[in-house]
């Protein structure tokens, strides 16, 4: 089975060839991912069918030109292609990511929990004229992620966050996923990534880890719809889950589930005691803890990765259900020069 994709050209260019690899087989991906959603989480499909077509149509014309190959390219309508990217924010996850600073050298690791698993698993290498070339991990094809590197080596992933706020119309707004690959294919620091984080405001929250390879330099963004807060290392590691740490949060707000705040408090009592003197087996170690990874019948570790990017070094785990713990590690070759 073909797991890696690479994709060169103008965004429509790009888009053309993704959807020419997927044929009609993305028919049948988006119908399971909405039918997986549906599912577990409740979908309102008039609303999907109602708003997924306007909602393309705000993007940033460089994806939505994308957006437009993929369905030439597969022959399927572009509505279709609308409700596959459309349906992801109807269905919350709960990941767990770590930074640790080791040897001069900075390692990121993360899991990432959502449903579907036997879906996930696939690399998608991206280098759109005039942007910044991109490697993602997701679902086959997939556009938008949650976790990807640059060739800049600047490593993003985030994990979603519960907000209070709403959008202040005052500014140019998009998915988190879709701001994910905004910034990967437009920056190459972290003060790139700040700066689009003013400019750009969130329709959901994010806890936004940031490395920069070049510098070994990494910190994590507390993301609400429209304010952000930076954390930067007190020590030589950070970690997050699904809740705020450094953020002013409003009074009657619940911040986080109780396996939000277990999971991060079992992530920092590893990151203190363990030795790390053996990479990446011991960052998979932490990953694959009981209390970290997460296995239900509804959702879980579907995939996970470990990096580092100042190294150009890439481990990726996908297959078995729970990724960390029973799907195979593979080490990916660095795709740049």
């Amino acid at each position: 089975m073909k797991r890696i994709f690479y994709f060169k050209g103008s965004p429509r260019e790009v888009g053309l060839s993704n959807g020419k690899a997927l044929g009609k087989k993305l028919d049948w991906i988006i119908g399971r991912i909405i039918e997986g959603i549906e599912d577990i989480c409740g979908i309102n499909i008039q609303k999907l069918e109602k708003e997924a077509l306007p909602w393309l149509h705000s993007l940033p014309v460089h994806f939505q030109e994308e957006l437009e190959g993929i369905a030439e390219g597969a022959d399927i309508p572009l509505r279709r292609v609308a409700e596959w990217f459309f349906a992801f924010q109807c269905a919350n996850n709960g990941c767990t990511g770590l930074i640790r600073l080791i040897d001069g050298d900075v390692w990121v690791a993360r899991n990432n929990d959502y449903i579907l698993p036997e879906l996930w698993g696939y690399t998608i290498i991206r280098d759109v004229d005039g942007r910044i070339p991109t490697m993602i991990f997701g679902t086959e094809g997939e556009v938008f992620s949650a976790t990807g590197v640059n060739k800049e080596r600047l490593w993003l992933h985030y994990n979603w966050l519960p907000v209070w706020d709403k959008p202040s119309e005052k500014k140019q707004c998009l998915f988190p996923y879709v701001f994910l690959r905004e910034a990967l294919e437009t920056c190459s620091s972290i003060t790139d990534v700040a700066d689009l984080l003013e400019d750009i405001e969130r329709d959901g929250g994010m806890n936004l880890f940031v490395i920069d390879g070049k510098s070994n330099e990494f910190c994590i963004f507390e993301c609400s719809c429209s304010s952000c807060k930076k954390r930067k290392p007190q020590y030589a590691h950070l970690s997050a889950t699904n809740h705020y740490c450094a953020s002013r949060i409003p009074d009657g707000f619940q911040n986080g589930s109780r396996s939000s705040l277990d999971r991060l408090q079992r992530t920092e009592e590893l990151l203190k005691d363990k030795a790390f003197d053996k990479l990446p087996e011991n960052l998979i170690q932490i990953l694959k803890d009981s209390k970290i990874e997460q296995s239900s019948k509804e959702a879980g570790t579907i995939y996970s990765n470990v990096a580092c990017p100042g190294k150009e070094l890439v481990w990726y785990a996908y297959g078995e259900f729970p990724a960390a713990s029973r799907g195979t590690w593979h080490q990916l070759n660095w795709p740049w020069p």
